[in-house]
């Protein structure tokens, strides 16, 4: 096997034998104990207790359950808190949020071998009016809030003293959407995929809040970031970008359907889309800049953020370039200098943007698919230029593949 075998295929995509997705998922897999025992020892005697029988729970799930347990944008966010409340030793924030990590595991494990017939607890983070399980696009809202759920083979979903009880099957779909006193919600998804189409879980405001409160980059404004309502006209037209992208890249659809999970629009008025380490395996997309109805530029921002994901990870195992500490450069798309991590990202995006509109073009003939290949092909030479006329530059082997195949797209434009 070859020192860049993890690159994958053209333009480093993912392909199914994939090094880079499985490394971070091992990673953090392997994170639980250690995590564990440190919030036990922080949060006491009863969070110790808690977070034993679920990691055991855990530990239990076969390989595929853990791995989508852990590779869901909301696990890195939970992580990430939970590890800073250690480091500022909040032993309160401890105690609520580590009872979030049930949320992920007790439906893999309720209809796991193991499970209790008779049903298992779920102690809630506090008084709540919905409970939602990571990895599963059915929630439920509950007409009076409570802190206990025990999810089994029965229950008639009838809330006694802040407790409700309500069969597995219930939550998977069986029946109708009112058990009782709570009521079964099922979110969108991009057609051909499950990939959510969705922003209603109460972490998404949450972080928006978080980024819209940080000063702004010199020359932008501050984020504005919002929850807007998302409408079936937004969900067919997301659809149709990915539908798009299958037709003419089969390749790249197949990266966007395993590296993203959840696909979440917002309200901005200059923020256009992004990408979060926090929530690897979420794409933000707004209409700051086309309506989704663009259905070209809705295709392109979903496979520029997807891109994002994977050259991320891919950075974990090996850095392509280095150059001198405190190196910067001049983008082709922004006001402020960039680091060698934002061109980097610039460039990988503008290759496989470049790629698609290319592609695009000859499967449908459509005159704004040249147009768009010819502009960012001349922004992904300006990168490549720039970060090239750094002479502290150095390529690793993996990097001068991955620089060579980006050149080629720069050729096949012109």
């Amino acid at each position: 096997m070859s020192s860049t075998h993890f690159l994958g295929g053209e333009l480093a995509l993912a392909q199914d034998d994939d090094p880079v997705l499985d490394a971070y998922v091992a990673k953090i897999r392997a994170s639980v104990p250690r995590v564990f025992k440190r919030l036990g020892q922080l949060g006491g005697e009863q969070t110790q207790t808690e977070l034993a029988l679920w990691e055991e729970r855990f530990s239990a799930l076969d390989d595929s359950q853990a791995i989508r347990i852990v590779s869901h944008p909301f696990f890195p966010y939970l992580w990430f808190y939970l590890m800073r409340a250690t480091q500022s030793k909040d032993a309160d924030f401890v105690r609520t949020w580590s009872r979030h990590f049930a949320r992920f595991v007790v439906l893999p494990y309720v209809i796991g071998p193991g499970s209790n017939t008779a049903g298992t607890e779920l102690v809630l983070p506090g008084l709540v009016t919905e409970v939602r399980f990571p990895g599963e696009r059915r929630h439920l809202v509950f007409d009076t809030a409570v802190d206990r759920l025990t999810i089994g083979d029965g229950g008639d979903g009838a809330i006694r003293n802040g407790s409700a009880v309500v069969p597995a099957s219930y939550i998977f779909g069986e029946g109708e959407p009112r058990l009782g006193n709570v009521l079964r919600v099922q979110r969108p998804i991009i057609a051909g995929t499950d990939i959510e189409i969705d922003n209603t879980d109460p972490w998404i405001p949450r972080h928006f809040a978080s980024m819209n409160s940080h000063e702004p980059e010199p020359g932008y404004p501050r984020s504005d970031l919002t929850v807007r309502d998302v409408s079936q006209e937004d969900i067919a037209y997301i659809s149709q970008a990915f539908a798009l992208i299958q037709d003419v890249w089969p390749q790249l659809a197949s990266e966007i359907r395993t590296y993203t999970r959840m696909c979440v629009p917002y309200a901005s008025e200059f923020h256009s889309s992004f990408t979060e380490a926090i929530f690897m395996g979420a794409v933000f997309l707004s209409e700051a800049a086309r309506p989704f109805d663009a259905v070209h530029y809705t295709a392109e921002h979903l496979l520029h953020e997807t891109s994002h994901l994977r050259l991320m990870l891919l950075l974990e195992l090996d850095p392509l370039v280095t150059v001198a500490e405190g190196a910067t450069f001049n983008s082709p798309v922004r006001k402020d200098a960039r680091p060698l991590w934002g061109m980097l990202m610039a460039v990988h995006a503008f290759a496989r943007i470049t790629a698609f509109h290319r592609r695009a073009h000859a499967h449908t003939g459509l005159e704004i698919h040249r147009e768009l290949t010819q502009q960012n092909a001349a922004l992904l030479k300006k990168g490549l230029d720039e970060i090239e006329s750094e002479p502290s530059a150095a390529f690793t082997e993996a990097g001068k593949v991955l620089w060579a195949q980006m050149r080629a797209e720069t050729e096949q434009a012109a």
